[in-house]
């Protein structure tokens, strides 16, 4: 299942057709928030090795469902994909890493769902809103005090 839309649809869709392998890929896009979160919540890992993620959103909407994640060792996803730890991360390109990074998740069930408790913990505690608004909030009062 491909899920999500962008530039880079078409040249994976032809890909696979390329590849043969249509009758197993499926790909949804145009979702609403609901159909999204449902791909989330049944979804075994959620793997996303672009190198075009910046921050990652998605990744932490993958966690919050405690999903076993991997990610790109780029940009910005290193600060919140913990690499063996809360997540996997593979260079991009790296078809080897990557097919051994699914591999060894999909096998070791335990391991994932271990995995994916440790993910959901660290979206709590890092990546709330309640965390988010508490940070700001510092750095507003910082920048917005007299001896600055």
């Amino acid at each position: 299942m491909l899920v999500g839309d962008g530039d880079d649809r078409p040249r994976l869709e032809q890909l696979v057709r390329n590849l043969g392998v249509s009758e197993h890929a499926h790909f949804l896009y145009g979702l609403t928030p609901e159909e999204l979160f449902a791909c989330y919540a049944n979804c075994e890992i959620f793997a996303l090795p672009s190198r075009g993620e910046g921050f990652g959103l998605v990744f932490l909407e993958a966690m919050a469902h405690a999903k076993p994640v991997i990610g790109g060792s780029h940009g910005g996803i290193p600060d919140i994909i913990e690499d063996g730890v809360t997540g996997r991360l593979v260079p991009h390109g790296d078809v080897e890493r990557l097919a051994q990074a699914l591999e060894d998740l999909l096998k070791n069930s335990g391991e994932a769902r271990e995995m994916g408790a440790r993910e959901k913990d660290r979206v709590a505690q890092l990546f709330s809103f309640a965390q988010f608004e508490s940070q700001l909030t510092a750095i507003l009062n910082l920048a917005l005090s007299p001896e600055h």
